[in-house]
C-alpha cells in the first residue's frame, strides 16, 4: 500500500514554511492539516463503486500514523467515519464487521481527523456516484462555505446558523416523480475545538435556535448536513467511537479492565478513539471496553441515523479564528 514516501522532499519544504509563522499554535494546526489533505487525495483517488471501506479506514489510519508519528494516538484525531446513506455520522468498521463495498447509488460521508500537539484537524468531504444527489452536495458544500465566509470572532452562532440554513433550503433535488426541498439535520453542530478535545464545548448549529454565543479566538469546525428525509438524527446501532468518560467513582474489579483503561489513558487521552485504534496498542480489548461503557468510564457514541431510504451529504472545514482574520486550516485543492 503507496503512503508518504514519494512526498518526502515536499514534506522538508511544508516544514520550512510553516515553522515561519510564528505562532505555534498554528504551525502545529497546519502540520496536521498537511497530513490530511495528503491523505484526502490519495483516498479519492481509491474511492469508486466496489471499492472496500475497510481498505479505505486502514488507509487513513496507516498513513496518519506514518507522516504523524510520535504524537499521541500517532497522529489520529479520531476515528475514520464512513457513515453511508441515511447514517449521517459516527459510523465506522469495527474489527469484527465484515467489510463493506461501496455501492454505485451510496451516499458516502468520510469524515477523519488528524492532529499535531492536540491542534486536531476535523475535515469531511461526501461522494456519491448517481447524478440524482448531486444537488444534495451541492447543498452540504454551499452552505459550509457560507458558514465559513460569515464566521469569525464575535460572530454569533444563531447568525451563522441562519446563513448555514437560508442556503441549504435554497436547494431541491428530483427523486422519481417528487421535488424535495433539502433541509439541515437541525440536531447536528459545528463545535469549537480545543487542545486534544474534538469539542471545546461551543456549538455552531444549522439554523437560527436563538442561541447567540459569540465565537471566540482559536479553532471551530464549520459542518453541515445535508438531508433528504426528515432533519433529525438519533442513535442507532453498534458504537464504533469512544471517548473517556468524566471520572467515575465505581471501582473497577477487573486488573485487564483497569489495564485497558491505563492504557486509553495513556495513548489516547481525551482523544476520540475505536476498538481498531486500541488493537494497535494491545490485544483483546473488546470485552474490556464494554464494560468500562457499561460502569461509565469510557463514553460510547453510537452512528447517527436519520429516516431509512433519505440520503445524508457532509461537508466540513476547520477554521483558525483570530481577531486578525481566520485561516481555512484544513482547506485543499480538493475544496
Amino acid at each position: 500500500m503507496l503512503l508518504v514516501n514519494e512526498t518526502e522532499e515536499a514534506e522538508i519544504k511544508f516544514v520550512e514554511q510553516i515553522n515561519d509563522t510564528g505562532d505555534s499554535v498554528l504551525d502545529d494546526a497546519l502540520r496536521a492539516a498537511e497530513a490530511h489533505r495528503r491523505i484526502r487525495y490519495n483516498i479519492q483517488k481509491m474511492l469508486k463503486p466496489g471499492c472496500s471501506l475497510k481498505k479505505v479506514i486502514q488507509y487513513v489510519e496507516e498513513s496518519t500514523r506514518t507522516m504523524l508519528k510520535g504524537e499521541r494516538n500517532n497522529g489520529i484525531g479520531f476515528p475514520c467515519g464512513i457513515s453511508l446513506n441515511h447514517v449521517a455520522a459516527h459510523f465506522s468498521l469495527n474489527p469484527w464487521n465484515p467489510d463493506i463495498l461501496l455501492g454505485e447509488k451510496d451516499v458516502l460521508k468520510v469524515d477523519f481527523g488528524t492532529h499535531v500537539n492536540g491542534r486536531i484537524i476535523d475535515s469531511a468531504f461526501t461522494v456519491c456516484y448517481d447524478e440524482r444527489y448531486e444537488k444534495l452536495l451541492e447543498a452540504s458544500r454551499a452552505a459550509t462555505e457560507r458558514g465559513i465566509r460569515v464566521a469569525g470572532v464575535d460572530a454569533a452562532v444563531c447568525e451563522i446558523g441562519r446563513e448555514i440554513s437560508e442556503v441549504m433550503r435554497s436547494f431541491e433535488l428530483e427523486e422519481g416523480n417528487k421535488v424535495i426541498q433539502i433541509k439541515p439535520v437541525w440536531n447536528l453542530n459545528g463545535h469549537s475545538i480545543g487542545q486534544y478535545r474534538i469539542h471545546g464545548g461551543v456549538s455552531i448549529p444549522q439554523h437560527n435556535n436563538g442561541d447567540c454565543t459569540r465565537i471566540k479566538e482559536g479553532f471551530i469546525a464549520i459542518e453541515t448536513f445535508a438531508t433528504t428525509g426528515r432533519g433529525e438524527v438519533s442513535d442507532f446501532g453498534e458504537s464504533s467511537h469512544f471517548m473517556l468518560g468524566k471520572e467515575s467513582g465505581k471501582k473497577i474489579y477487573s486488573k485487564k479492565n483497569e489495564d485497558v483503561l491505563k492504557m486509553i489513558r495513556k495513548e489516547v487521552g481525551t482523544l476520540p478513539f475505536s476498538h481498531q485504534h486500541l488493537d494497535h496498542f494491545a490485544k483483546d480489548t473488546r470485552t474490556a471496553v464494554q464494560l468500562l461503557a457499561a460502569r461509565k468510564f469510557v463514553d460510547p457514541y453510537p452512528p447517527l441515523v436519520d429516516i431509512t431510504g433519505c440520503k445524508v451529504a457532509q461537508f466540513e472545514h476547520t477554521v483558525y479564528v483570530t481577531e486578525r482574520g481566520k485561516t481555512v486550516v484544513s482547506k485543499g485543492a480538493d475544496w
